[in-house]
């Protein structure tokens, strides 16, 4: 990655590349497990990571980054577990002044616990990896610098806490990966419908719903502010009416809606509004009849009457499109009000978040 474009810059660059070859050759035995151990004695940050894991974390590339993971962990997937939790201890330190390498960072780690076996293995480093993670992707620094990069690590992290089947992580995982995804909504509303699907899916499980309602019904309501913007319409219809009737299904769950009633019900009326238009209806003509067939159901549940008594009103209000929508207020940056740059292909796949992280 060019980052100065004087002769001195360059050579400042070219030196980072060898070094990080030399340590790599130099650390290409496979780390002990002990070395976890180790690292947490030294203290989190910089001076925790072997040489040819520090030296690829300083040249700001993912891509080495990974290499070098792979290569000190020799397939030991406790080992690569430690390193990648490690490596976003330090990468957290620089997130205020250097969103890009930590999410370069991120993005890496979060790829290193994708595979089973490290999950299984090693889950209370996995499920650390991906709070940190979490923690520098939702940051707004991070969405502005490397908007791509962010989506990318935000669907990836989903995945990875499914298949650790720790319902409380989904949630939480999934709550932070709408905050990224309503960012991108302005400015790529495909993005955000991609992200929104997949959250919605990985909190559709009632085990998920009944360990942590209140981060599911932020995942719903989020999701359901998404599906209203015509423009998500437009570009993902199918993909809009699906999640029309999950939104619906969960928020009428007792457990999740007992959670906020108010907030439900303004999500069933964005999603039957969704599933109504004119370009999702043309597409998805069954959406509309699923979602009013979940809100019907939610009006004459006794369980959901005795949380909120004008529940069974509120419903038929739904029905009757006498309940405004909501959309998203989430579209600009929280700091400086500015746009969040536009997102393209925000995907789990592992090219895509390489190809996102690769450095320009």
């Amino acid at each position: 990655m060019k980052v100065f474009s004087d002769g001195l810059g360059k050579r400042r660059i070219d030196m980072a590349g060898a070094v990080l070859a030399l340590a790599v050759l130099t650390l290409a035995a496979p780390l002990s497990p002990a070395w976890s151990q180790q690292a947490r004695q030294n203290g989190s940050g910089a001076a925790s990571l072997p040489p040819a894991l520090q030296a690829a974390f300083s040249a700001g590339n993912s891509q080495q980054i990974a290499t070098a993971i792979a290569t000190l962990s020799g397939g030991n997937p406790t080992v690569a577990a430690s390193l990648s939790a490690s490596l976003l201890s330090t990468a957290e330190a620089t997130l205020a002044t250097d969103p890009m390498r930590a999410l370069q960072a991120a993005a890496a780690a979060v790829q290193a616990v994708r595979a089973a076996a490290v999950a299984t293995a090693a889950p209370q480093q996995t499920e650390s990896v991906l709070t940190q993670a979490a923690r520098i992707f939702v940051s707004p620094a991070a969405q502005r610098v490397a908007p791509e990069l962010t989506a990318s690590v935000a669907a990836a992290a989903i995945s990875v806490a499914v298949s650790t089947g720790n319902p409380t992580l989904v949630a939480n995982v999934s709550a932070n990966a709408m905050r990224v995804a309503e960012s991108v909504l302005s400015v790529n509303p495909a993005a955000a419908v991609q992200i929104a699907s997949q959250a919605m899916q990985a909190v559709g499980s009632s085990v998920v719903q009944q360990s942590s309602p209140q981060q599911v019904m932020a995942v719903a309501t989020s999701a359901a502010r998404i599906i209203i913007n015509p423009e998500a319409q437009r570009g993902s219809p199918q993909a809009v009416g699906a999640i029309a009737g999950m939104v619906a299904t969960v928020v009428s769950n007792p457990v999740v809606y007992q959670s906020a009633p108010a907030a439900a019900i303004q999500a069933m009326s964005n999603s039957y509004a969704a599933a109504q238009s004119t370009v999702v209806a043309s597409v998805a003509p069954s959406a509309s009849r699923e979602v009013a067939q979940s809100i019907a159901d939610a009006g004459k549940s006794n369980v959901l009457s005795q949380v909120n008594p004008n529940n069974p009103s509120e419903m038929n209000r739904i029905l009757n499109n006498s309940v405004p929508v909501t959309a998203s207020s989430m579209q600009t940056d929280r700091q400086t009000g500015t746009q969040t740059p536009q997102v393209t292909n925000p995907s789990n796949d592992t090219s895509t978040i390489f190809a996102n992280a690769s450095p320009s």
